[in-house]
This record gives structure tokens, C-alpha cells and sequence, in this order.
């Protein structure tokens, strides 16, 4: 095994010695890990905008986006949508009384991005609070994870046809389709030893193989104009939190709204 293996190997022992006993504890222990995700994932964000040429500091953004989580993850505390709000006006204003170049796209860059990413890991941490809700969470994290491999092994193996060029030239519609199939079988399997059922499950896969893709591809585009390879070296042979959790942000929010579905 590679040295370079072996680091892979090692860290992703480490993440999920971390992640699982906070998916399996859940309330506050995922509710904080996946809010302090998010936290970094904006800060690495907020470092691709300098990468590229924005103007822009990771505090608001990263106040904001914890904000944003919040809403999602307590949608009951009102008060937070002012203080969201209060933050985004207050970087605006930043930007009005010292004026700089591109200060305005980093300040707009970094807004939108608090917004996704943490509007998207709120969902995450809202799904495991759920009925059955470690079950959906389950549900989001299987079939991102099996897509991302089906669609690795036939993209190197029968993979032609260029999905992407411009943004990430290694992905082929080949290697899609078989990321599709994958994440609708892992579905079906999670579907099948859970009380949501198989139908559920399939639906489920099948969507967040076809649609967690454009996650993974967003996070490319916001790397490749910043001519960055990762989005950070927090995760040693991964690179960083976003590069992580990119098709996940995608995954909890399909599958949180057809829980709501399934539910009624």
C-alpha cells in the first residue's frame, strides 16, 4: 500500500471514529459537528473567493452561515432570521463606507456561500432529528457515498464521453450513470433493512445519485477559479471539510423534503 493510501486510509478511519458515535448519539452531538462543518466549509470557501481575486474575510460569513444552520436546524427560533439578516446588511455596508476593488462579488460571494452551505448542513442535522431519522440520515449518506465510488470505478473503466470538461475534466457521463445505478442500488439496500421501505429507498438513491453530482461539480467550479486542487488540508490525503461534505449538502436536502413526502 502507498504512503499516500495509507494517509487516506488512516483519515477516513479517524472521520468516521468521530462521525459515527455523533450520528448514532445525535441531538447536540451531530447538530454540533455538522454546525462546526459548516463553519469550516465557509471559511474554506471564503478562501477560494481570495484565491480568485474577491475581496472577502470568513467572520461574517462564517457567522452567517452558523445562523443559517440554525434556522434550518431550529426552524422555531424566529429571532434568528434578523440576525441572519443584520449580518448581511452589515457587510453590505462595509463595503459602501470603504469601498474597495471586487469588494462587492467577495462580499456577495461570501453571503451566498454562508447561505449554502449552511442552509444545506442544517438539513443534515434537521434530518437526523426525524422519526426514523437516524434511518434518513442513513439514507442521505449511503448513496452519496456508494454513487461516489460507483461512478469512480466505471468512469476509469468504460468512462468516453466528458460530463463536465471545463469544471472537472476526469468526470464522464459513463461514470455518471453508473454513480445513478449505484446510489439507487445503496438506497434500496438501506430501504430494505430499515422501516422506510424499499420504494423509499429507491426513490431516495436514485435522486441523490443523479443530483449530488451537481454539489461535487459546484465545489470543482469554485476550485477551478481559484486554481486551488482542494478547498483545504484539513483532512490529510482528502484535502479539506468542503471537499468532504459537497454532495452531502445536496443529499440532506433531497432526502429531508422526501421524508416530508413519505411522511404525508
Amino acid at each position: 500500500m502507498s504512503s499516500q493510501l495509507q494517509t487516506r486510509v488512516l483519515s477516513a478511519a479517524v472521520l468516521l471514529a468521530l462521525f459515527l458515535p455523533a450520528v448514532f448519539a445525535g441531538g447536540v452531538w451531530f447538530g454540533g459537528l455538522m454546525a462546526l462543518a459548516a463553519a469550516i466549509a465557509t471559511i474554506e470557501l471564503a478562501r477560494l473567493a481570495r484565491g480568485a481575486g474577491h475581496l472577502t474575510t470568513p467572520i461574517l460569513p462564517v457567522l452567517m452561515a452558523l445562523l443559517a444552520f440554525m434556522v434550518i436546524r431550529w426552524p422555531a427560533q424566529a429571532a434568528l432570521v434578523p440576525g441572519m439578516l443584520a449580518l448581511m446588511l452589515l457587510g453590505l455596508g462595509m463595503c459602501v463606507l470603504w469601498p474597495a476593488a471586487n469588494s462587492i462579488t467577495g462580499w456577495a460571494l461570501g453571503a451566498a456561500g454562508a447561505l449554502y452551505i449552511g442552509l444545506c448542513a442544517g438539513y443534515l442535522a434537521a434530518l437526523r432529528e426525524l422519526p426514523n431519522g437516524i434511518w434518513w440520515l442513513v439514507m442521505a449518506l449511503v448513496p452519496t457515498w456508494i454513487a461516489d465510488s460507483g461512478a469512480y470505478f466505471v468512469g476509469r473503466r468504460f468512462g468516453r464521453h466528458k460530463l463536465a470538461p471545463v469544471i472537472s475534466p476526469g468526470k464522464t457521463w459513463e461514470g455518471y450513470l453508473g454513480g445513478v445505478v449505484a446510489g439507487a442500488l445503496g438506497g434500496a439496500v438501506v430501504g430494505a433493512i430499515s422501516p422506510l421501505g424499499v420504494g423509499h429507498g429507491l426513490a431516495c438513491g436514485v435522486l441523490v445519485g443523479a443530483l449530488g453530482v451537481l454539489g461535487d461539480l459546484a465545489e470543482s467550479l469554485f476550485k477551478r477559479q481559484a486554481n486551488a486542487k482542494d478547498s483545504g488540508h484539513l483532512i490529510p490525503g482528502h484535502g479539506g471539510v468542503f471537499d468532504r461534505i459537497d454532495s452531502l449538502l445536496w443529499a440532506g436536502v433531497i432526502v429531508y423534503y422526501w421524508s416530508l413526502i413519505a411522511g404525508g
